[in-house]
């Protein structure tokens, strides 16, 4: 009797350690962001941002609810078919479920990042990452550390900042605007290792590499603590 309740109680205390970060996420609300043309899209506890390129728009992250995606651009007149690249930061399922709402998309991500869906590198002990069924791989385009990419007059320049997972990246949007995923956790104006970080000690040194660049730039956006 005793030992089931110490099981019981232990695995409270596990699931309550494993939920309880999420809790302390804030994303932005769904919108606008003020003083820029981007447009936040909040899911559950991260966002994905919609930048606008002529008539058409690029997305940086697809969130982990694709019928909440969908909601929320059908209420802020985003055509999903006028989507023409979804930058992900890293493919953690929270960041890669709405990826087949945008068909005419390519897919970017990190080339240190497809061993994390190809079945090489697993993100846990027994669990893989993949890409959500509906997802053309043929259109995936996997991009060496700083990479640009031209979109519509609109330059995205892909770094590298492996711990999190082992292709995780950041992108800069016209040397103006850093999303930087799950690079770090946003604590009162600093920054820290991620929950839910595969290598912590690789993260440190990736958040030791781009502290002083992170304040280079007009705007940074987290991908669930909202703006740094």
């Amino acid at each position: 009797m005793y030992i089931l309740s110490g099981v019981i109680v232990l695995g409270v205390i596990i699931a309550l350690a494993a939920v309880w970060p999420m809790c302390l996420m804030h994303p932005l609300t769904s919108g606008k962001v003020e003083d820029t043309n981007i447009t936040a899209v909040k899911n559950r506890s991260n966002n994905l941002f919609f930048i606008p390129v002529g008539e058409n728009w690029i997305v940086v992250d697809a969130g982990s609810d694709s019928r909440a995606v969908k909601s929320q651009m059908e209420r802020l007149s985003i055509d999903a078919e006028k989507v023409q690249g979804v930058f992900l930061t890293h493919t953690d399922y929270d960041h890669v479920a709405s990826i087949p709402l945008f068909s005419n998309a390519t897919i970017y991500m990190s080339d240190h990042e497809k061993q994390m869906i190809d079945g090489s590198t697993y993100r846990q002990l027994i669990k893989k990452n993949k890409l959500p069924e509906g997802c053309d791989t043929d259109k995936v385009s996997y991009l060496p550390d700083n990479r640009a990419v031209n979109l519509g007059g609109h330059s995205v320049r892909i770094i590298w900042v492996p711990g999190h997972t082992k292709g995780s990246a950041m992108y800069v949007v016209d040397e103006k605007y850093l999303f930087t995923g799950d690079a770090f956790k946003a604590d009162k104006g600093e920054m820290a290792v991620h929950p839910y970080t595969m290598d912590r000690r690789q993260a440190r040194e990736s958040i030791g590499r781009i502290k002083e660049e992170c304040a280079g730039y007009e705007k940074v956006f987290t991908a669930h603590y909202g703006q740094l």
